[in-house]
């Protein structure tokens, strides 16, 4: 199987690490997230960082250049990544992904009836939730999962998440301007 990770950090093997990636900052510690699209991988390819510089245009009384920080646009990384046959999970919507994820995670809310994602609380266990999904996703053999048409920047595509970089396996890099 071909699929997509973008990446604005230059890579040579997968590890499961927040990357920044901003449709899906609820779940970046679930797994490596790809797409089969390889147009749909582009936006987890762009981010910011800060950096910090001397100014040319603001000084010091004595003359001395201020030093200024300020976010900069990075274009990173798109990877094609084969995996031999891995076995998936397969989730027909993002509804049912998260009603089976909702049992270990915990919310906070002024409501007083037990909550699940739907209602749109705070999420207190992040890592500790996709932690203990992750560990009973691989208990059942399974090594991603795929969620149908999942709502991103560029639409609704097939996103994998797989949950160890060991059968991940880089074919090509491409870099982007």
């Amino acid at each position: 199987m071909i699929v997509y990770y973008g990446s604005i950090k230059k890579l040579d093997r997968f590890q499961i690490e927040p990357a920044g990636q901003t449709s899906i900052q609820e779940f970046d510690t679930l797994g490596i997230w790809c797409t089969s699209d390889l147009e749909s991988a582009r936006p987890f390819a762009t981010g910011t960082e800060s950096v910090c510089e001397k100014s040319d245009t603001e000084f010091w009384e004595d003359g001395t250049p201020k030093v200024v920080q300020y976010d900069k646009a990075i274009r990173g990384f798109i990877y094609k990544v084969y995996m031999d046959e891995p076995s998936l999970k397969e989730y027909d919507s993002y509804e049912l992904f998260m009603n089976e994820r909702d049992p270990y995670c915990d919310y906070a809310s002024a409501k007083k009836r037990p909550l699940s994602w739907k209602d749109k609380a705070i999420l207190l266990n992040k890592d500790e939730a996709n932690a203990g999904f992750r560990k009973s996703l691989m208990k059942q053999g399974f090594d991603g999962i795929l969620i149908r048409e999942m709502a991103i920047e560029t639409g609704p595509e097939d996103m994998y998440c797989i949950l160890s970089g060991d059968i991940m396996q880089i074919a090509d890099v491409f870099s982007f301007e």
